[in-house]
């Protein structure tokens, strides 16, 4: 039978990792950080702002969907001042995003996408957060992706997956790959034609490998699941 893999399964992972190795525990990647609840309202905001007809977005600034589900304990973050500051960023940033696409309508918006992965034997899904037409080419896409903070390593990861299912379910790469850092005003963009599928195929194969390896020494599936079970719902509503 196919694995399965599934780009949040894999994402979850890497932070995990990270934190082991800045010697922050485990244990700590199972309760919901400020980060994650922050992701958490960002997805809701883009997702509610592009379902709304452009005529409606000229009158609904995406502040006010954003402030439906911003997490309004102060205590989850550090201090008072950063939960302002990242407030005011994200408000910010999204505002100026949003607001250069306020007529278009995305292809897709937060759905949960799967296909035969092209050289690795699994069944990968891949969460797309926004997928636009390019103008003039409807075969040609740009896929996009919202980060609350930097990381390199999830845009490297998200970046290989994408080009890895796009070549499998379309035979080509996407036009374009986009990952907005909302926290740090930076935005990363990848050309299509840029990227190597082999060396995707590698990075990704690699990652699964790695990921595998650890669910072993855990005990396999089960401590997988458990891991998954407090933030599996946040992934699939936007925690990506």
């Amino acid at each position: 039978m196919m694995k399965q893999v599934a780009d949040y399964e894999l994402e979850t992972w890497i932070r995990s990792y990270k934190m082991v190795s800045a010697g922050t525990g485990r244990g700590q990647g199972q309760r919901i950080t400020w980060q994650q609840r922050v992701q958490y309202a960002v997805g809701h905001a883009i997702n509610d702002y592009f379902t709304l007809p452009p005529a409606v977005r000229l009158h609904t600034p995406i502040q006010v969907l954003l402030n439906r589900r911003w997490p309004r304990n102060q205590s989850d973050f550090p201090d008072p001042l950063l939960y302002w500051q990242v407030y005011n960023q994200v408000v910010g940033q999204l505002t100026l995003i949003t607001g250069m696409m306020i007529y278009d309508y995305p292809v897709a918006l937060y759905e949960n996408w799967s296909t035969e992965a092209t050289g690795l034997d699994m069944q990968l899904s891949l969460i797309v957060q926004a997928v636009w037409q390019e103008r003039g080419d409807p075969q040609q896409m740009k896929v996009q992706k919202f980060l609350v903070e930097d990381d390199e390593e999830m845009v490297d990861a998200f970046v290989h997956m994408a080009n890895v299912f796009w070549h499998s379910a379309f035979g080509r790469p996407p036009a374009e790959i986009e990952v907005h850092a909302l926290l740090e005003d930076r935005r990363y963009s990848f050309t299509g034609e840029s990227l190597s599928l082999s060396k995707s195929v590698d990075y990704v194969g690699l990652l699964v490998d790695a990921w595998e390896s650890e669910a072993r020494r855990e005990d396999g599936e089960g401590q997988r699941s458990t891991e998954c079970s407090g933030t599996c719902d946040l992934w699939r509503l936007g925690y990506s």
